[in-house]
């Protein structure tokens, strides 16, 4: 993961839904654990966001068909993730 600002969108959504890194995981083991995907799953789940997709796009690149019980958290990610590359793109 390269772009700082989608580390900082997940690391918010979580604090925003009570989600905590514990001591012994990685960022993408917290990811893995919350949405409930393997591990090369939720790393390539956090890369295809790195890489400027949707949250959309990268829960269809990882088979997240539905996901209502963690829609809240998605949504979230989502509109930080918006607003922080709106916030670094040029006009």
């Amino acid at each position: 993961m390269d772009n700082p600002n989608v580390m900082q969108a997940v690391g918010e959504a979580f604090a925003a839904h009570h989600i905590t890194v514990r001591s012994d995981e990685r960022m993408s083991d917290a990811v893995a654990r919350t949405l409930g995907l393997s591990q090369p799953d939720a790393n390539r789940w956090m890369e295809a966001l790195d890489s400027g997709c949707t949250v959309e796009e990268a829960n269809r690149r990882v088979g997240i068909v539905s996901h209502k019980e963690n829609a809240p958290f998605l949504n979230t990610i989502a509109r930080l993730i918006g607003s922080a590359l709106g916030s670094v793109t040029p006009r």
